[in-house]
């Protein structure tokens, strides 16, 4: 469970277990969004919009794709382009960056998006996964995305601020708060990187963000979101 630079942690870590047990066993499990697949304006041009990782691309604490990060996402750039988008979730709740195999980059790939969607982070903090190897299967999901015939805009999402969630008592928060920062430097650090865009999370999101499990956004956390993730494709748009 913890890494040997968390040795600051180590006379903490029965407590440690034992919170990370109990978040397991009084969490809401929430289902997956509906609508995987939809579309949102009326504009004559098209875009494809692809959400690429874990549970924020599944939609888990929204009921409807079209109030997730997603569908509101596609929403707001069908309204900046004038344009009509098409959106496809390949999103799985618990999914790492270690997870998006080859098989799941050719279903991607095999959408031809013209912009994309990556989630990832919140699975590796949970799991320790090294800041350089998160940015390494960062790197190799771009790479694989970028052998896409239609070489689609790329914005990653960012890595929420983890020692925010309602969810999460301290220590567990803090502890796997500073893993989740360290991975969005590992992020950060790739922006540019054929042309990525990488979002930075503000500090705080207020209560009323999350979903009822106090772990995912919902659709007020969403919206907000959305906008930042918008701002990203500006250059792919024009």
């Amino acid at each position: 469970m913890l890494r040997p630079e968390e040795r600051k942690w180590w006379p903490a870590a029965p407590l440690l277990l034992a919170e990370g047990l109990w978040v397991r066993l009084r969490s809401d499990r929430l289902p997956a969004a509906g609508s995987p697949r939809g579309s949102v304006g009326a504009g004559q041009r098209r875009l494809r919009l692809l959400g690429l990782g874990d549970s924020i691309i599944a939609g888990i604490g929204c009921a409807d794709q079209r109030e997730a990060l997603l569908g509101l996402v596609a929403a707001e750039l069908a309204r900046r382009a004038g344009a009509t988008v098409e959106w496809v979730a390949l999103g799985e709740s618990g999914r790492a960056s270690g997870d998006v195999t080859p098989a799941l980059l050719d279903a991607a790939r095999s959408e031809q998006p013209d912009l994309v969607i990556i989630s990832l982070g919140v699975n590796d903090a949970v799991a320790g996964v090294d800041p350089a190897r998160f940015k390494q299967g960062l790197q190799s999901v771009i790479d694989g995305l970028a052998g896409t015939r239609s070489a689609p805009g790329v914005v990653f999402a960012g890595v929420p601020r983890v020692e925010t969630f309602p969810a999460l008592p301290w220590p567990l928060s803090s502890l796997l708060g500073a893993r989740a920062d360290r991975l969005a430097e590992a992020a950060q650090s790739l922006a540019g990187y054929r042309g990525l865009k990488v979002v930075v999370m503000p500090r705080e999101m207020p209560r009323a963000g999350f979903a009822r499990d106090g772990f995912h956004p919902g659709p007020a956390g969403c919206a907000a979101w959305a906008r930042w993730v918008a701002d990203g494709f500006a250059l792919a748009l024009d």
